[in-house]
């Protein structure tokens, strides 16, 4: 009778008692033979459900899902300007870069005002003689006595000598008394000779003259030379012989 179910057994063993009740009391024997395994019997009914048990223990963490799909881009609001930062230390100052191509050339602007006159600096000079000269040797320089005008002092009288002191071009002109045809006076431009003066009559007193235009550079000296020894240079108070220049242009 083993492995027979609960609820059948629990049948059999009623049907039992209810005959054994019935009969008269059995006369005890010997335990025969045990005998054959019986069949499977069918399934008894589904008994009722049992009372729910405690809540067991948590379990461990599950395994990881699967990376879900990149969400939409979300539209935050514009934050509140920050305070402005201190400004920082200065760069190193960078290599001089190459120098770019030459620009077009700009539309010609507006024409200006006209400007004040420059100051330019003047030099000019008026010399004369009230008395005649009679060299007494070559080469030596035409004195005079009187000077009318001597703007810049570059003049000296004494010697007849006007020295140079604003570069420029200077206008000279003299003029000499005179007895015979070569009194002998040359225009001279430090030792070069620039022109000379001629009298045709020899027999009358006569004037001379000439001129002359020069650039000079600072330095340079201009004079009238006595190139003969004893011929005399005619003057009065009349103030026949005479020696000028004047600055034309500064340069």
């Amino acid at each position: 009778m083993k492995g027979l179910p609960t609820f059948l057994l629990f049948v059999l063993a009623a049907c039992s008692n209810q005959t054994m009740a019935s009969k008269s009391p059995a006369i005890p024997s010997d335990i025969g033979p045990r005998g054959e395994k019986g069949d499977i019997g069918s399934p008894g009914l589904k008994g009722e459900s049992g009372i729910a048990g405690p809540v067991g223990p948590p379990g461990g963490p599950g395994v990881s899902g699967p990376r879900g799909e990149k969400g939409d881009t979300g539209v935050g609001l514009k934050g509140e300007r920050g305070i402005p930062a201190s400004p920082g230390i200065p760069g190193v100052k960078g290599q001089k870069g190459i120098a770019g191509q030459r620009g077009y050339s700009g539309t010609p602007g507006f024409k200006g005002q006209k400007g004040e006159m420059g100051q330019s600096r003047l030099s000019a000079f008026s010399a004369a003689r009230s008395t005649s000269f009679t060299p007494s040797s070559s080469g030596i320089a035409l004195p005079f006595d009187r000077v009318h005008t001597n703007v810049g002092g570059d003049f000296v009288a004494s010697s007849g000598r006007f020295t140079c002191d604003v570069p420029g071009i200077y206008l000279f002109t003299y003029s000499i008394g005179a007895y015979t045809s070569d009194p002998g006076i040359k225009l001279m431009k430090n030792a070069v000779v620039i022109n000379s003066v001629y009298k045709a009559d020899e027999d009358i007193k006569d004037m001379v003259s000439n001129t002359a235009v020069l650039q000079l550079a600072a330095g340079d000296v201009v004079w009238l030379k006595c190139s003969v020894s004893g011929r005399q240079i005619y003057s009065d108070t009349s103030l026949k012989t005479t020696f000028s220049g004047v600055i034309l242009h500064e340069i």
